[in-house]
């Protein structure tokens, strides 16, 4: 009777052990780009590599990101799995890892990554912000040194690619063989002006004209910058020749652009979804929900409603409007 009892000890800690290692190895076809940059700036609560969706699983707490979880299950739906606990967002997937912020109360978010197993969870940086995995190399701002960095996947070698002296430069997108980013002030004093620069940090140049105190980069395709100013105006930028353009003088919240369309938050019909064509035509409404936030994976939209923590999706041709993943 013992040996039975001890056989099924040992049986149950197998079992144990391998519930809590159970995921998904390294998809057949990794990313190249972790997250796209729309989603990214829009809390990158939702990112895909090959068939799997990795997703934030939030909490309906009244303390913030108390006990989120990140989560991982198949496109089709299938094989829910838990990777970690309390992730904040920022969500970039690289080979057989993923990158994510946590965000303690010292409202300083530390940059992690676990494995897609949801083991080797790892701490990478303190202070990292506007996270984006690109061409082998994680890029983000250090919102404690004041600066632009990059580092190798497992977080060694880091090295600050632009410091931007008394400024403060948060808005980047890491594109191809350039970073493109906003200046409030250089070192003329002149306000609000995008630039450009290589990877590493080298050959600085001014890429537009206009001067606003306030720019965003919303989005970026292969030959333009799409950017909202102070008056949330949307306006795109050629990217080799920095002639400008405003494209709607309509009023834009959490944008994201992709290959044909811009989709977007509308301020001025209660923030419902909408979405148009990359030259402001055939604007049209998608959904009539007030949003708090959306990603764009594929064909579909994942959106928060205003005040909850549920996931939702919708195809990107206002379709299929279905419940994603609860809260927790």
């Amino acid at each position: 009777m013992k040996k039975y009892y001890v056989f099924l000890l040992i049986f149950l800690l197998i079992g144990c052990e391998s519930e809590q290692k159970k995921g998904f190895g390294e998809q057949e076809v990794p990313n190249v780009t972790g997250n796209s940059y729309g989603n990214m700036i829009n809390h990158g609560f939702v990112a895909k590599q090959d068939n799997l969706l990795i997703y934030m699983k939030f909490n309906d707490s009244t303390i913030p990101f108390s006990n989120n979880a990140m989560m991982a299950k198949k496109e089709d739906g299938t094989n829910e799995v838990k990777l970690t606990s309390k992730g904040f967002g920022d969500i970039n997937v690289m080979k057989e890892w993923v990158y994510y912020t946590v965000m303690p109360f010292s409202d300083v978010p530390m940059l992690y990554r676990v494995k897609l197993d949801g083991t080797e969870r790892e701490k990478l940086v303190k202070g990292a912000e506007y996270v984006q995995v690109n061409n082998d190399k994680v890029y983000y701002y250090d919102s404690i040194k004041n600066g632009l960095y990059k580092m190798n996947l497992d977080g060694t070698d880091k090295v600050q690619i632009y410091s931007p002296k008394a400024e403060v430069t948060v808005s980047f997108v890491v594109d191809h063989e350039q970073i493109y980013f906003y200046k409030p002030i250089n070192e003329e004093g002149d306000e609000g002006k995008l630039y450009s620069m290589s990877l590493n940090g080298e050959h600085v140049r001014k890429l537009n004209d206009t001067v606003s105190y306030y720019q965003i980069i919303d989005g970026v395709d292969e030959q333009f910058l799409y950017y909202t100013d102070a008056d949330e105006h949307l306006y795109k930028v050629d990217k080799q020749t920095g002639k400008e353009k405003e494209i709607t003088d309509r009023k834009f919240s959490s944008l994201i652009v992709d290959e044909n369309w811009i989709y977007y938050l509308n301020p001025s019909d209660h923030y419902h979804i909408y979405k148009m064509k990359k030259n402001g035509e055939k604007n049209q409404l998608l959904l009539d929900k007030k949003v708090s936030d959306i990603n764009v994976l594929d064909n579909w939209i994942y959106y928060k409603i205003d005040g909850h923590e549920d996931i939702f999706r919708v195809k990107t041709d206002g379709t299929e409007n279905i419940v994603f993943s609860k809260h927790k």
